[in-house]
């Protein structure tokens, strides 16, 4: 049965539209018009609200008290409902540095999940944050678990995951060998991203050229911007490389937000959340991966004051940056389409012939319907 959605704007991923109608079939975008008849199959009439495409967080390690460290089929299931509440339809579940045994657990259990037909999170794929990263800028990783990069390591952790690994985090300075690691995860489809490094200017660019797509959480784990000291910090603001931003307000001032902003463009932002199971719960003692984190007001810190990811929600993000001066376009586009674009997904897009996964929201941006393939799977 084809549905009509009748909405007061729609936002494509780039834009809004002329259009107020999204058509869906099947699961599927058919496409938008302008208006709509009487005696359709069914209409949806939502036309106080704003559409946009489903959000994509490429980058959460958990929520709702679940780590994607040790995860169950059973508790990807019950957390898909707090992504659906924040508008996130689509997740990278995102592990830190750990035993690869851990990484196989996390595939099996999201191979197991999906399974089930009830299960409308989007998972196209697992993010490894670690283990190929520099120990001097760690941050909340454990370091007995890191690694340095090679092509076998890369081949064995590929040869035993039941679900595709989709990203990992690399530390380009470790490398022996660059062509032959990104030659390999090339031909598997692994994008490389660059973060929890002190890589130089000449490192960053080489391993841009040889096909990293992306820097994790830009301006944290990495050297700092310096008048004299060039780094990957400088080179990812002259590059077109894309750009990870925390916009909690709590990991980039909005100043520094708004610099990367002025200096990249939209198209090369990718809001994230580095959530942790503590995110929609409240304070109190968690853990990110083995480390024990200290939760307090919503700020997450290991017992030396590291910053150990976030509480951040991804709807929070968008309206932090908006709240800063940033276009609701622009802060739509870096939670949507950059994100997908990233790894040419099918979604997060309001494309024809893409998974029907969109959000409906007020003015305030408050998220008030979700829909999975075409499905409601949040009201508010």
């Amino acid at each position: 049965m084809r549905k009509y959605i009748l909405v007061k704007k729609i936002f494509n991923g780039y834009s809004f539209i002329k259009d107020n109608v999204l058509v869906v079939e099947d699961g599927i975008i058919l496409g938008t018009q302008k208006g709509i008849d009487t005696g359709k199959d069914e209409i949806i009439d939502r036309r106080d609200f704003i559409l946009s495409p489903g959000f994509v967080d490429k980058h959460t390690h958990g929520i709702g008290g679940v780590d994607f460290f040790d995860t169950t089929a059973d508790d990807l299931k019950t957390i898909q409902n707090y992504y659906f509440k924040h508008g996130v339809t689509t997740v990278l579940p995102t592990i830190v540095s750990a035993p690869f045994e851990n990484i196989y657990k996390l595939a099996k259990a999201i191979k197991e999940a999906k399974k089930d037909p009830n299960f409308k999170l989007n998972i196209p794929g697992i993010f490894l944050e670690g283990p190929f990263i520099n120990p001097a800028k760690k941050g909340a990783h454990d370091e007995r678990f890191l690694q340095r990069p090679t092509a076998e390591k890369l081949e064995e952790l590929i040869s035993n995951c039941e679900e595709k690994i989709i990203d990992i985090a690399l530390a380009p300075e470790l490398l022996e060998n660059p062509i032959e690691f990104f030659s390999k995860a090339a031909e598997k489809g692994i994008n490389i991203s660059l973060g929890h490094t002190n890589s130089s200017f000449e490192q960053a660019a080489k391993a841009h050229l040889l096909g990293a797509k992306n820097i994790v959480h830009f301006f944290n784990a990495m050297p700092q911007l310096h008048h004299r000291q060039n780094s990957i910090t400088t080179y990812a603001l002259l590059s077109d490389i894309k750009v990870e931003l925390i916009c909690d307000l709590i990991h980039l001032s909005p100043e520094i937000i708004k610099l990367t902003y002025k200096l990249k463009g939209a198209e090369n932002i990718i809001l994230i959340s580095d959530s942790i199971a503590a995110t929609d719960l409240c304070d109190g003692e968690y853990s990110l991966g083995s480390l024990r984190v200290i939760v307090e007001n919503g700020i997450c810190k290991l017992s030396d004051n590291t910053i150990a990811g976030s509480t951040l929600t991804m709807d929070k993000a968008i309206k932090n940056l908006v709240k800063i001066g940033i276009r609701l376009e622009d802060a739509l586009m870096a939670a949507t389409y950059n994100p997908s674009k990233l790894f040419s997904l099918e979604c997060a897009a309001i494309k024809e012939g893409f998974r029907a996964d969109f959000v409906l929201m007020d003015e305030n941006l408050n998220v008030k319907e979700v829909y999975a393939r075409g499905e409601l799977v949040y009201k508010a």
